[in-house]
């Protein structure tokens, strides 16, 4: 039998050998359960509220437990193996998403004393547009505006980010840390944002001004916004992440994709952000947020591709 010891120094010989995001998969989950322990909110979470969460959580562990149990009987080809081994971070990172939820992490920030920040982004808004958009744009409400809508919050939003590194193994094997940058980009995106989130809680127009919109989404917008905020963490909207994540993988895929692709996953992208403001969720203040969040960290990365795409590899 293999001894503790070890297993502990093969631990930590693959961690040193793992990039920076995969090792930000596993330490942005285990920040947030410290942060709940610390604020004690983990004694005051709601399982009877959070089944769609439970659920997935539990999906996730009992996809890694078939994963592991596959590449342990050397059931898949190598592309196969590779594909496992560097895909999983992206859907790991959402288990670190529904923690916030689950453990409540809304309750630190209260806590804590932190301020919601609606007024600042109303504030906002409102100097660029004279009142909030998402206000500003009920009147396009119509029943096909609000299904597009939703499709594109819903699907589109994970589509794209999934979609372009699916693409990427099946049409650009050829450059695998093609699809190891992409990732980077996504996982760099979503940790920068839920910490943004701690930082600068803010609920939304949907919640904050529910009372000054005049035109309703339509009859389907109730089960949307049931299925949506049984995942959501109460604060999650500076910046849009909705809006970021599609956009940082369109900056950084734009030059491996087709012109057909290029086109398509433009239009994807542009409808997933007009969806946040349609749909209520997000103040234009968290859309610029997200974008900006997307530029930057597509830049960053772009710096390192001319000399590094190939190091990348290894260093995965």
């Amino acid at each position: 039998m293999t001894s503790p010891v070890l297993n502990l120094r093969r631990w930590a010989g693959a961690w040193q050998q793992w990039s920076l995001d995969k090792q930000l998969t596993l330490l942005f989950p285990a920040g947030i359960l410290l942060f709940a322990l610390l604020f004690g909110d983990i004694r005051q979470w709601q399982p009877a509220d959070n089944k769609a969460a439970l659920t997935g959580t539990g999906i996730f562990f009992l996809l890694i437990a078939l994963t592991r149990l596959a590449l342990a009987r050397n059931a898949l080809s190598t592309r196969y193996e590779w594909l496992l081994r560097e895909l999983w971070p992206v859907p790991a990172m959402l288990l670190g998403y529904l923690l916030m939820r689950l453990l409540r992490l809304e309750l630190a920030i209260d806590a804590l004393g932190i301020e919601l920040m609606d007024p600042q982004m109303i504030a906002f808004d409102t100097a660029l547009f004279g009142q909030p958009l998402p206000l500003l744009i009920q009147h396009w409400v119509s029943p096909a505006m609000t299904l597009l809508m939703e499709s594109a919050y819903l699907h589109f939003y994970y589509a794209v980010p999934i979609g372009s590194l699916l693409w990427l193994f099946y049409y650009r094997a050829e450059q695998p840390a093609a699809f190891i940058l992409v990732r980077q980009g996504i996982i760099y995106t979503l940790v920068a944002g839920w910490l943004l989130y701690l930082l600068v809680p803010v609920i939304g127009p949907g919640q904050w001004l529910e009372t000054a919109f005049t035109v309703s989404l339509g009859t389907q917008d109730g089960l949307v916004y049931d299925a949506v905020n049984s995942f959501r963490y109460a604060y999650d909207c500076f910046p849009s992440l909705h809006t970021a994540v599609p956009w940082v993988t369109l900056l950084l895929c734009w030059r491996w994709y087709s012109w057909p692709l290029r086109v398509l996953v433009l239009l994807m992208t542009l409808s997933i952000t007009l969806s946040t403001l349609y749909l209520r969720y997000h103040y234009a203040a968290d859309v610029i947020a997200g974008v900006v969040l997307a530029v930057i960290v597509a830049q960053l990365l772009s710096r390192q591709q001319a000399g590094t795409l190939r190091p990348l590899i290894s260093a995965a």
